[in-house]
């Protein structure tokens, strides 16, 4: 007498599972990209890698966050593509020093290939404001003092 043994199903574990995935790989994905994004993808964006180019040779730069100005991260950004008009970027970038750290503010309009830098704020930790494409030192944003 051999008796059949009832197949074990795991039919509502694999089903609760797959809804679990499909909620929660949106925001995984978003998550992950975000993340790449903000430690490593900033380095191959043409924006933010002309004004990497543009802060190594900016004096007033130098001169409030000390040499070997380099960006560290990545705040924030936004860009908006309208087909034939070209793209726009707004960046809000970590910058480094030797001196001190400080965040600087970008607009860039892209073209054909062509990035156009229309703003660049630099805010030092001190509260101090900077235009670095001007090379101007704004009003502070606290009252604080500047160089």
């Amino acid at each position: 007498m051999t008796q059949n043994a009832r197949p074990r199903s795991h039919g509502c574990f694999w089903g609760c599972l797959a809804i679990l995935a499909l909620v929660f790989l949106p925001a995984l994905l978003a998550g992950g990209y975000g993340t790449w994004f903000l430690w490593q993808g900033f380095r191959h964006d043409p924006v933010l890698r002309t004004v990497t180019q543009l802060i190594r040779r900016d004096g007033l730069a130098h001169q409030v966050l000390g040499g070997d100005v380099h960006v560290a991260g990545v705040y924030g950004n936004a860009f908006s593509y309208v087909p034939g008009m070209g793209g726009h970027s707004d960046y809000e970038v970590r910058l480094e020093g030797s001196k001190g750290e400080g965040t600087l503010e970008v607009e860039a309009e892209t073209r054909g290939g062509r990035v156009n830098v229309t703003a660049m704020v630099l805010t030092a930790s001190d509260g101090g404001r900077y235009d670095l494409l001007h090379n101007q030192i704004l009003a502070p944003a606290n009252g604080a003092t500047s160089i």
